[in-house]
């Protein structure tokens, strides 16, 4: 929850949330950051943005999206660095069906369907990446030691900057 003292100022937030794993719950996702993060109007449409690119990536190429799956959103505003928000999302690692594979940020041909999400987040996003989860630690009921977090960085201010390049 974001608690406003002044305009410029607000406490540091830490909200996470476990959807289930399935493409209909991406907007019930986005609907939720799009409420936590009314105080940021600079950041919010890209943070959206990418954690449906994110969310959809987790459902289509991990096991959360997998009957009985499940992905957990975290936004996180530290009073460490309070222009910086930070997006996390963790999969329960690679499906049985999924083989594993590296993430890269690459732009698609033009006649591509889909592969863009992570593009995306390396366009919108201050940084971005991925690192193996502790399992123990996340709110998912089916951890696994092969979850994911990939995770990407927002400006707060409108005056700061993006990363700009994938």
């Amino acid at each position: 929850m974001v608690v406003r003292m002044r305009d410029d100022d607000f406490f540091p937030i830490r909200a996470a949330r476990t959807f289930p794993g399935t493409a209909d719950r991406c907007g019930e996702a986005r609907a939720w950051i799009r409420g936590l993060l009314h105080p940021f109007p600079h950041a919010r449409d890209a943070v959206e943005l990418v954690a449906s690119e994110l969310f959809a990536n987790a459902v289509r190429h991990t096991a959360s999206g997998e009957p009985g799956g499940e992905i957990e959103v975290t936004l996180t505003l530290s009073g460490e660095d309070p222009e910086t928000l930070r997006l996390e999302v963790v999969d329960q690692g690679p499906g049985n069906s999924v083989p594993k594979q590296a993430a890269r940020a690459i732009l698609p041909g033009a006649d591509a369907q889909n592969g863009r999400g992570l593009f995306i987040a390396s366009i919108l996003s201050r940084a971005w990446g991925r690192f193996p989860a502790d399992h123990r630690r996340s709110g998912l009921e089916r951890g696994h030691p092969d979850s994911m977090v990939t995770w990407a960085e927002f400006c707060t201010h409108r005056d700061m900057e993006m990363a700009g390049n994938p």
